[in-house]
């Protein structure tokens, strides 16, 4: 059976660009988007400069979606100043789109219904028609088919109200492409009447989305050979046109088909076109995606080289999406509005002082007046309390914004120290097979084989865990607690370093008790887990022992991982959990020494403690201590 592991989840997004292009008539092209900045810097008219700033924030909001929501955020406020209605729309439109984009599908909502209420006021037919298809389509990124499909009957409605022009073949077409209900030849009619559409009015964009949505009806019953011409001609528009993200699409099609070929090596072409191209002209959403489907590509080849090599570009792509990524849009919105607020009450303050100053010139005219300056005089003073008021609330978010930055710093910091060491452990292992693959018998290798693979696979699957919970944390620390069995974790935290333990020979004993259970956030626990788990295999001897155990002291669980290496000076002791970037001793290294500082941030926010004790030569034992309910 054909699959497409990540074509019908682009589709939604390809269809929202293009609703979106058919209301402000532009698309992200480079030439286009240099070519409206030259028109911006030209104009004089605060209306004409606004039209143009919208249409370049929605140039940018398939490449950028945080350069759209800024430009909809400045557009906002241009609009409002000017009292300039479609204006404001426009712009509501952009900021929903970039909030739909990031995820945020309830916002992106309110922002498309704001848009469409002045639409609505306005008269404009088209646009009311989009902004309806804008939230039908955003409907059906939520799963919710019902609310998808009764928009997109307004949609079509309504745009038998508006001057003819091509955007009903668009409408057509996502109608068809998105009613679940319709019969296979109640889609081929509306993607007919599309088609009549568009060709009478030469909208070759809309005819190469066409292709694309015949091309994947056709995959999905399997009819490969049917649907590639539907793909080259696809191509072959949005090459002549140099559309670069049709092109794309394009490309990630040709994938499809050679992968329901069986033809991997083809699809990796194909992909990796897109990574350079998504890579050259700065498509944010392209890079991340096509590296998972890369990666799926060399699964089934099983090259684990490659697959290393695809894994570290992913991660690295995940940590600078988080860096650079404005995720706190929430956060930034409010942000936005009090700035907003101060800069409306310093305008305020100010005319009030020119009203004072007037008074005291007309004071001379009598007592009434001077009356009047006083009342004028009391009114500054509110206000200004009032801005004193605000600037401290603005002091207290902006604090509240480094704090979370600073949680967000830690969260990559402990996603990355996390993977480093059992990534850089199976790596090393591939390397040694590589070079003395001749030194091993064939069983030997299938066993090694089947080791890699299912360490790679436990390293995933934690990662994902951690991922997921990591996007909850975004917005800062929120408590998620669920019943643990405590032995289970130890086991899990030590097999990710499985091929470091057999390595040396260790003898890793786990005492905890089987019935032992604790109600507590599993993540943060589990990166302390690991972490100490880890700083005892590096600093254990060759066939040394690691025992980990668990007590009860009066209203504590204690847990205990013992090692027997050379142990920690009493100075390094006292040091452990302050590390600085200048340090670095023989028994503990700068990686090791900020995972545990971050190791004790984190059990702090769950009412733990944790400490250490060592004998040099002796071996040490790191505890954490977890409060027990009264």
């Amino acid at each position: 059976m054909y699959k497409q592991p990540f074509a019908k989840t682009l589709k939604p997004l390809v269809c929202l660009a293009l609703v979106l292009f058919l209301c402000i008539d532009v698309f992200a092209q480079t030439a286009d988007i240099s070519k409206l900045r030259q028109q911006m810097a030209q104009t004089k008219d605060s209306i004409t400069y606004l039209n143009l700033f919208n249409k370049l924030g929605f140039m940018l909001h398939m490449k950028s979606a945080d350069s759209c929501f800024y430009y909809g955020i400045k557009g906002n406020a241009m609009a409002t100043r000017l009292h300039y209605e479609p204006g404001k729309a426009d712009a509501l439109a952009n900021i929903g789109a970039a909030l739909s984009l990031k995820g945020l599908y309830s916002q992106g909502l309110t922002y498309y219904s704001q848009a469409l209420a002045i639409y609505k006021k306005n008269g404009n037919h088209g646009e009311v028609a989009s902004m309806l298809m804008n939230s039908a389509i955003t409907y059906s990124f939520t799963g919710d088919s019902i609310k998808s499909l009764q928009f997109t009957k307004k949609a079509l409605n309504e745009i038998l109200k508006a001057p003819a022009d091509s955007m009903a073949s668009m409408l057509y077409a996502n109608y068809a492409d998105m009613n679940p209900i319709l019969t296979p030849d109640s889609g081929e009619f509306y993607l007919k009447k599309a088609t009549k559409v568009a060709n009478h009015f030469k909208d070759d964009r809309t005819l190469l989305v066409i292709d694309q949505l015949y091309a994947d009806r056709l995959m999905q019953q399997s009819k490969h050979e049917q649907a590639l011409p539907f793909i080259k001609h696809s191509l072959q528009i949005a090459r002549s046109k140099n559309w670069e993200y049709h092109e794309l699409e394009a490309y990630n099609a040709y994938a499809d088909y050679y992968l329901a070929k069986k033809q991997v090596d083809s699809a990796l072409a194909q992909y990796n076109i897109i990574y350079k191209t998504a890579l050259a002209n700065g498509f944010v959403y392209w890079q991340t995606e096509v590296l998972k489907l890369m990666l799926h590509c060399y699964e089934l080849k099983h090259n684990l080289t490659e697959q290393a090599r695809i894994n570290k570009l992913l991660v690295s792509s995940l940590e600078q999406s988080n860096v650079n990524s404005n995720a706190f849009l929430g956060d930034y919105i409010a942000y936005n509005n009090a700035q907003q607020q101060v800069k409306s009450l310093e305008l305020l303050n100010k005319d009030n002082k020119v009203k004072i100053w007037l008074l005291v010139t007309l004071s001379v005219l009598g007592f009434v007046f001077i009356a009047l300056l006083w009342r004028m005089y009391g009114k500054v003073r509110r206000h200004s309390r009032m801005l004193s008021i605000l600037n401290e609330k603005i002091a207290g978010q902006n604090e509240e914004l480094k704090l979370t930055d600073e949680f967000k710093g830690r969260l990559i910091s402990m996603l990355a120290h996390d993977f480093r060491a059992p990534l850089a452990s199976t790596i090393s292992m591939i390397r040694l097979l590589r070079e003395d693959e001749g030194d091993f018998e064939k069983k030997q290798l299938l066993d090694l084989y089947d080791l890699i693979e299912t360490d790679i696979q436990n390293i995933l699957l934690t990662f994902d865990n951690i991922l997921q919970w990591i996007k909850k944390q975004l917005s800062g620390y929120v408590f998620n607690a669920q019943t643990l069995s405590v032995n289970e974790l130890i086991d899990d935290a030590a097999s990710m370093f499985k091929l470091s333990i057999d390595a040396k020979k260790i003898v890793f004993r786990n005492e905890v008790p089987d019935n032992l259970n604790y109600f507590s956030d599993k993540e943060i626990i589990q990166f302390i887990n690991r972490n100490l788990i880890h700083n005892a295999i590096k600093f254990s001897p060759a066939e040394g022992a690691i025992t980990v155990s668990a007590q009860v002291r009066a209203n504590e669980l204690v847990i205990s991982v013992k090692d027997e290496g050379k142990g920690i000076s009493e100075n390094m002791l006292k040091q452990l959990f302050s590390f600085n970037n200048n340090q670095k001793t023989e028994s503990l290294d700068k990686g090791a020494g900020i995972a545990l500082t971050i190791c004790r941030e984190f059990i702090t926010k769950i009412n733990g403690r944790l400490w250490a004790e060592s004998t040099e030569k002796k071996g040490t034992t790191f505890y954490y201590a977890l409060p027990l309910e009264g």
